[in-house]
């Protein structure tokens, strides 16, 4: 990984960081270079990179927004790991079928404390999950979905602290490109199921941005124990603290 993505070590958030944060959050919007909708999502972006080690910039390459919810990019996972000296060793092994079509990817991933462990995911698992549809990434570059989705779920075991207990994006039903980036807007909205032959809509959650406009980010921050809410379950806690409705 290059030198000017900036990754360093987990970091807490100071008051100076956070002038600095909020100082840039509107300039990063309105440039539409890293595709936010709001100053607060971008300020939302820049903190959960901070505390993950990230520089600011690069935390917009890493991290995005899933329907109100920061989201790790699977590169970004990957890119986080390899930096760390926590890492004792990352495999990952393409697997193809007796015709040359990939058909698995193994990967394994030690700690520096010997803890290790490996995940094998195939296109069998991808069709069982419903993920393969036409024209889409499983079916255009399928080895690259194999090596992504295997990497994303062996570090959910192994180096659940470097990746801040994010969800990866395309757990939250983003595609990917074969470089492992998000395609914007290409996740399906949430729905319940009530009865077998109507769907509704899930009933609103307050989302991050929200709750940011609505009381600012530094009383975010008091009621999480001075970090970002990471989840949709964070968020909803930190509202009701603070008091505020969807």
């Amino acid at each position: 990984m290059s030198n000017e993505l900036m990754i360093r070590k987990q970091r807490e958030l100071t008051p100076s960081t956070w002038e600095m944060i909020t100082a840039m959050a509107p300039a990063m919007h309105a440039s539409r270079f890293f595709g936010v909708s709001s100053p607060e999502q971008a300020s939302a972006i820049m903190i959960k990179g901070y505390e993950l080690g990230l520089g600011l910039a690069a935390s917009f390459e890493f991290i995005t927004v899933i329907q109100g919810r920061p989201a790790l990019v699977p590169k970004g996972a990957l890119a986080l790991i390899q930096d760390s000296p926590r890492c004792a060793g990352v495999k990952i092994e393409d697997i193809k079928d007796d015709k040359g079509n990939p058909e698995r990817c193994c990967v394994w991933m030690k700690r520096d404390n010997g803890f290790e462990y490996t995940v094998e995911f195939s296109m069998a698992d991808a069709k069982r999950a419903g993920l393969v549809k036409p024209g889409g990434g499983w079916e255009t570059y399928p080895a690259n979905m194999l090596r992504w989705r295997a990497i994303g779920f062996c570090a959910d075991v192994v180096f659940p602290d470097l990746i801040g207990g994010l969800k990866r994006a395309d757990e939250l039903g983003a595609d990917l490109t074969s470089g492992g980036e998000v395609i914007e807007g290409s996740w399906a909205e949430v729905k319940t199921t009530v009865e077998p032959t109507v769907t509704v809509e899930a009933a609103p959650a307050i989302t991050l941005d929200v709750l940011i406009a609505q009381v600012g980010p530094e009383k975010v921050l008091e009621a999480n124990g001075g970090l970002i809410p990471a989840t949709a379950d964070d968020v909803a806690r930190v509202a009701e603290i603070l008091g505020v409705l969807a």
